[in-house]
Formats: structure tokens, C-alpha cells, sequence
């Protein structure tokens, strides 16, 4: 009975050594694949902090002008009442 033979490899050799590339290549191949998504969604998630951040910002800006409003109210207030004290 004949080996079969292909580049001087037992035929059974050669299937396997087949196989183990075509799993090595799409493992290979997932893995890149995989990297790409991470990339997209790391850059979205950096585009979603820089957006955020701005927001972030003008909220601050808004809530320190409207606590400067409120405690020049209440500097206001306090003044009134130790006005009102010294006249007693």
C-alpha cells in the first residue's frame, strides 16, 4: 500500500499541520477583530468624556454664579439684621 504524501508529508501529517494553521489564522484573525472593537469603544468613550467634560463645566459655572447670587442674599441678609440689632 502507497503513502500518500504532499510536500513530502504523510498525508495524515499534512492534514493536521492544515488544520493547526487555519485555527492559528482564525484565532489570529478574532483577535484582530476584537482589538478593532476595543479601539471604537475606547474612542467613543474618549469622545464621551470630552463631551461630558464640557457639560460638566458650564454646570459649574451655573451652580458657582448661582452660589455667588445666593450668598450675596444672605451677606445681605445679615447685614439687614446687624443693622437692625445696633438700632435696638
Amino acid at each position: 500500500m502507497k503513502e500518500w504524501k504532499i510536500f513530502g508529508i504523510p498525508f495524515t501529517h499534512a492534514i493536521s499541520l492544515l488544520s493547526f494553521m487555519v485555527v492559528i489564522i482564525s484565532i489570529w484573525v478574532h483577535i484582530e477583530i476584537r482589538l478593532a472593537e476595543i479601539n471604537v469603544e475606547l474612542f467613543n468613550m474618549k469622545q464621551d468624556l470630552v463631551l461630558h467634560k464640557t457639560d460638566n463645566r458650564k454646570d459649574l459655572e451655573i451652580l458657582r454664579s448661582d452660589l455667588k447670587v445666593d450668598t450675596k442674599e444672605i451677606l445681605r441678609k445679615i447685614d439687614e439684621i446687624q443693622i437692625y440689632l445696633r438700632n435696638k
